[in-house]
């Protein structure tokens, strides 16, 4: 019910405020382009595949690499219960605005592990090492591999 009143709200907003309005439309009105374009080029069986077996794919590893920080530490979790930890971290990370969800994932996937059985201590280790190797790190060789792009005139 709340959520069906803010929805209500939010309605009403941008039918009885001219200015939120007007807004609203001219942001619709330079964006509609842009949907249009990307929507054609979703028609193409092949490009939706590769779009959802993308997503698929990284949910995937992203839950195993957690897997092996798991596993290193002496702990077994299933998969599929490292799968919708993950992913269910990754939607409550996204609704929060702290950049890269810092803390906010640390937070749930501790919740989350020890929950699964891990002691606290090994779980936050699991979950340092996870977030390093996927999070903290990769901007380091990006930004080298990023410079060696623009040096060979690749960018």
């Amino acid at each position: 019910l709340l959520l069906l009143a803010i929805v209500v709200a939010a309605v009403l907003i941008v039918v009885l405020v001219g200015r939120v309005r007007r807004a609203i439309v001219d942001r619709v009105r330079e964006w509609w382009p842009q949907v249009k374009t990307s929507m054609t080029a979703l028609r193409a069986p092949n490009k939706l595949a590769l779009l959802i077996g993308g997503c698929l794919a990284t949910e995937v590893l992203f839950a195993a690499a957690l897997g092996m920080m798991v596993r290193g530490f002496g702990y077994d979790v299933p998969l599929n219960d490292l799968i919708v930890l993950n992913s269910g971290i990754s939607l409550l990370s996204s609704l929060v605005p702290v950049p890269g969800g810092i803390g906010v994932v640390e937070f749930g996937l501790e919740v989350g592990l020890t929950s699964a059985g891990m002691s606290p201590s090994a779980a936050l280790g699991a979950i340092l090492l996870y977030r390093a190797a996927t999070f903290y790190v990769p901007p380091v060789w990006g930004f080298f591999a990023f410079r060696w792009l623009q040096r060979n005139r690749y960018l």
